[in-house]
């Protein structure tokens, strides 16, 4: 037997190697946000500026979903390029920006999977395939309910990878939670950017009331379910209690 692999909390040498070139790009992508001139070139003034530059030329749109995919395995916020991709309208900004963010979770996902799960697995064990099996069971609201809550973008993305989320669990909370947040953002940012005046204030109002609104309705599913299960284990734990008083001598 290999006693490299033999003990789970060791692992094999290809397995911490994958899981530190995972830890690699995310700290490079920080450094590279934080310490060097990119950072300034992925400043929402500077994205704007050059997405209105190209806004007319047709690989425009393929260049927002282009940085989205590079930019989001980095770690980086997806901010500055949602505010870009909102110069292409409400309506077609909404489009590029779901379709970019949605790319960006994905890549983000598929590249904590592949380098970083094995490692989660042979250090947790069992208990990795029985978070796997509880989420694919009960984790779709909590999920699409993560999108709301101020998380960084990448914690999301990569916390449910290694939390053992399967990748078409993934997929469907992030369209539920992504598509419609990206959407009403998007659409207030952009009528935001090119209303003038009281319009410009009436369009920030109406995004804050619905901003909070999408919130509550998202988050009564959510709720809800919460009560359901904790009134479910206080019935099993009272059925337990009953169980044991009877066999006592």
């Amino acid at each position: 037997m290999n006693p490299e692999t033999s003990n789970p909390r060791i692992g094999s040498t290809s397995t911490r190697v994958r899981a530190a070139v995972l830890v690699l790009i995310v700290a490079a992508g920080f450094a590279l946000a934080r310490w060097t001139p990119v950072g300034d070139y992925l400043s929402e003034e500077r994205l704007v500026g050059l997405l209105t530059e190209i806004s007319q030329i047709w690989w425009a749109p393929l260049a927002l979903l282009t940085l989205y995919a590079i930019l989001a395995p980095l770690g980086m916020t997806m901010v500055p390029m949602m505010v870009a991709g909102s110069i292409f309208g409400p309506w077609l900004g909404s489009f590029y920006n779901s379709l970019g963010v949605l790319i960006g979770a994905i890549v983000s996902f598929w590249l904590a999977r592949s380098l970083g799960r094995d490692f989660v697995l042979q250090i947790t064990g069992d208990r990795f395939r029985r978070a796997e099996r509880f989420t694919d069971r009960h984790g779709f609201w909590p999920l699409v309910q993560t999108r709301f809550l101020p998380l960084p973008f990448p914690v999301v993305n990569f916390g449910a990878a290694l939390a053992g989320v399967s990748p078409g669990l993934f997929i469907a909370s992030a369209v539920v939670g992504i598509v419609p947040s990206t959407v009403l953002h998007t659409f207030f940012i952009s009528n935001i950017m090119f209303a003038q005046g009281s319009e410009r204030a009436w369009y920030g109002v109406a995004y804050l009331g619905s901003f909070v609104a999408f919130n509550l309705v998202i988050g009564i599913p959510w709720i809800r379910g919460q009560r359901r299960r904790r009134r479910r284990y206080n019935e099993l734990l009272a059925t337990r209690s009953q169980r044991t008083g009877k066999t006592d001598p």
